[in-house]
């Protein structure tokens, strides 16, 4: 019947209020394919004991943080959770401007008129303001000042346009709760830090990334410590492992000996909802037992029902321009023909003696150290620019400006930019190859830029208020 096929799975995510404190999912968010791993570690024990065989037991290890990629299509509604935990985004009304100079976050933006704000974001080489507590009204033409020397004009214009803005290096803080549900159960993920991406390309003209994800833990099913009596009203069920779940989570019970899902709640009815989690005892609060549970029964998360929220994801051809130049003020349209942006901050995982429950296995910090940017582009030679500014050492600036489709009626456009202030091209060579034309494979390397103290810049434009 094909209860296991991949279509019918489905990822969800929620930011956490309190690091690696898992909450219940609630945003859907659409995928291609995951590659999460965790090994579950033991030592093994060979001691001398009058037998030939080795190993003789086990002792439970520490618990590596869960890492690997989710790979999907860059959405523009739903990419922002994703740049909120890799590097933090301010958010704001999307001001589009003729100028910014002389802003400053704080401000109280107005137009001489009813309309007013609050500047949360100033991206002055994009001429681009973001701003809360927008009231009142603007609109395209209006003169935008700070009521003193910031003054500018603004373009077209609707308060339900956000901007996203995040730039790395970054202390990023934000964490998440990630749960892949399967067709009978889920899996969830604590303390997850999105750590880069590798890398955002494009595939058959559909703008792809690869996003890498660091864990603090993961909840896949916990055991059935004690005989559960059936009956009504209120029962406590002792398990090993309550880490990962929270009250008024939908849960399920296996039976491993059976192969089956018990009634749980009621006669033919195979979840229940969590009332409480009592992590001291390790104990979760229900109310109403169909099935007596013995000991050895499977609690799971039951999986949730998808409902998504997005639009179409950013295209190629049709969809990006990409503009090169000796800083981000003076860029100019280049002929690009692919293009590959990687991110990668680097983590570490750190483990403690906290604890004597299974959670205390996993990683008790995942620490924050370096962050790299670079990428790659390619199309047809023409001349000597590229390699000569690889040859010179010259740094260059470049931008990908990605656009999908329009937001409502407002004449904005859902929009991502990408910004390296500063790269240097690395190695690469124009060789011939009979009856074909030359191409360029271009590399380049990011480099820390003081002046807008960035490695990269992000600015997602979409309707979105926050992440």
């Amino acid at each position: 019947m094909g209860e296991c096929y991949t279509r019918r799975a489905t990822a969800s995510l929620i930011k956490e209020v309190t690091n690696n404190v898992a909450l219940t999912p609630t945003t859907f968010f659409e995928f291609t394919s995951e590659s999460i791993a965790v090994d579950y570690a033991y030592t093994p024990l060979s001691s001398v004991a009058g037998n030939r065989a080795m190993n003789l037991g086990v002792v439970c290890n520490k618990i590596p943080a869960p890492v690997g990629a989710i790979d999907m299509y860059l959405e523009p509604k739903t990419l922002g959770h994703f740049f909120k935990g890799m590097m933090g985004v301010t958010s704001g009304v999307y001001f589009k401007m003729s100028s910014v100079a002389n802003f400053a976050v704080g401000d109280t933006l107005t137009n001489g008129s009813t309309g007013s704000g609050t500047v949360t974001a100033v991206i002055a080489h994009q001429k681009v303001l973001l701003a809360s507590g927008v009231t009142g009204d603007f609109a395209a033409a209006d003169t935008v000042t700070n009521g003193a020397t910031g003054t500018g004009t603004l373009s077209t214009f609707d308060d339900s346009v956000y901007g996203h803005y995040g730039k790395v290096p970054a202390e990023s803080t934000a964490s998440y709760t990630v749960q892949f549900n399967y067709v009978d159960s889920a899996i969830r993920y604590m303390g997850v830090r999105f750590t880069g991406t590798d890398q955002i390309s494009q595939s058959d003209n559909v703008m792809t990334s690869s996003m890498t994800m660091m864990a603090q833990g993961q909840f896949r099913h916990a055991y059935v410590t004690e005989i559960t009596t059936a009956g009504a009203g209120a029962k406590s069920i002792s398990v090993d492992q309550v880490f990962g779940l929270v009250a008024a989570d939908s849960i399920k019970v296996y039976r491993p000996s059976t192969d089956t899902y018990l009634d749980f709640s009621a006669a033919t009815v195979k979840t229940h909802t969590i009332g409480a989690v009592d992590e001291p005892n390790n104990e979760i609060d229900i109310t109403n037992l169909e099935t007596a549970l013995a000991v050895g029964d499977l609690i799971v998360l039951a999986p949730q029902t998808a409902t998504y929220v997005t639009t179409n994801p950013f295209c190629w051809k049709g969809g990006n321009t990409v503009t090169i130049g000796d800083d981000g003020s003076s860029l100019a349209s280049a002929k690009v023909e692919e293009l590959g942006i990687t991110i990668a901050s680097e983590f570490e995982e750190r483990h403690a003696a906290n604890g004597n429950e299974f959670k205390d296995r996993f990683p008790s910090d995942l620490l924050q150290k370096g962050v790299m940017a670079s990428g790659s582009f390619s199309g047809y030679y023409e001349d000597e620019t590229f390699y000569s500014k690889l040859r010179k050492n010259t740094a260059q600036a470049i931008k990908f400006n990605m656009q999908g489709g329009e937001i409502g009626s407002t004449d904005l456009y859902y929009g991502l930019d990408v910004l390296y202030p500063e790269m240097q091209f690395d190695m690469y060579n124009t060789n011939l190859t009979t009856d074909d034309i030359l191409g360029e494979e271009i590399p380049f390397t990011a480099i820390y830029n003081s002046t807008l103290a960035s490695l990269l810049e992000v600015l997602l434009i979409n309707d979105i208020a926050s992440y």
